[in-house]
């Protein structure tokens, strides 16, 4: 053999038995994460209520969803485009585009500083397709080497992210709902901005459905 294809040989050698141990250690990465992540999934469910606490810790969020086995008062109601009905929780009309069981919000607490910030019904009660999800795994269960993929499929679970803006300001409430007006599950965000006073802007936006 050449001197010069011998050289080349024994160096190439060594990078390939490397990159090799890189995959196969990538490969061994990639399938515990993916169990991990079926059972995390598996340990996942829907709630109906909820605190949702800025990562500061100034802001808290005490949030309810109207139960499935609450009592909902159902009537028959005529209009002027004939029979509607209607439905009454808690002694009050829900608004007409709005089912009891489609995760409609029956208490929404906001509270900065531990005070809290009243904010009026019309804010939240008009719209449906609030989901919160909750999992029973704990983060000291967690082994280090996947807290961070623990910490973004917390971050995914269904319900209200709390921020407080970085001046201190503002807060803002952001919720990925199920748009209820669409055909197939399709999402959209609705988001409150909050000031200290007290003032309160709502504003819900939903793309375009491919169904």
């Amino acid at each position: 053999m050449k001197r010069r294809s011998f050289i080349a040989l024994a160096t190439s050698a060594p990078i390939g038995l490397a990159l090799s141990a890189e995959n196969q250690e990538a490969v061994v990465f990639a399938t515990k994460l993916n169990e991990a992540k079926e059972a995390w999934h598996g340990k996942t469910e829907d709630v109906e209520s909820g605190v949702f606490v800025s990562t500061d810790g100034n802001l808290r969020l005490e949030v309810s969803l109207i139960g499935k086995n609450e009592h909902i008062e159902e009537k028959s109601v005529e209009t002027e485009d004939g029979v509607e009905t209607i439905y009454v929780y808690n002694g009050e009309r829900l608004p007409r585009w709005v089912h009891p069981q489609d995760g409609v919000i029956k208490q929404f607490r906001f509270f900065w500083d531990n005070g809290e910030i009243p904010i009026e019904k019309r804010f939240w009660n008009d719209f449906g397709g609030c989901r919160i999800g909750q999992t029973t795994v704990s983060k000291e269960s967690i082994p280090d080497d996947l807290m961070i993929e623990f910490e973004d499929f917390l971050g995914n679970l269904d319900g209200p992210k709390v921020i407080l803006s970085a001046d201190g300001g503002t807060a803002l409430i952001h919720w990925r709902i199920i748009d209820m007006d669409a055909c197939c599950g399709h999402r959209a965000d609705v988001r409150w901005i909050i000031s200290r006073s007290g003032a309160v802007m709502r504003h819900r936006h939903t793309t375009p459905s491919a169904c």
